[in-house]
């Protein structure tokens, strides 16, 4: 199966409705899979639906789906969310020149 990791590695930041750890060095890594199986990534189509599935998952990953959050919940949230999407959209980059490239 062809997936990409949407990751994030939260470290005693408590964001967006990640548990903080118990101990300062503990991490917490939460991650989605997304599929781009049966995506032509050498279309535009290809590509837009591949960032709709990543987006979907990031906000997954970092539980922010809109709505009343408090001040800091809202800044937590930008926070993973930025962080996720880097990683998300880096992945999906390497697999769409790989695809171009044959693979």
């Amino acid at each position: 199966m062809k997936n990409i990791a949407v990751a994030l590695v939260a470290a005693s930041i408590g964001a967006a409705g990640i548990a903080t750890p118990a101990l300062a060095g503990d991490t917490i890594r939460k991650t989605e899979m997304v599929s781009y199986e049966g995506l032509d990534l050498n279309t535009i189509k290809g590509q837009k639906m591949l960032e709709q599935r990543v987006e979907i998952a990031v906000r997954r990953v970092c539980n922010y789906y809109g709505g009343r959050m408090d001040t800091r919940t809202q800044r937590d949230a930008r926070e993973c969310l930025k962080k996720a999407r880097i990683s998300a959209r880096e992945q999906a980059a390497a697999v769409i020149e790989d695809q171009r490239r044959g693979g």
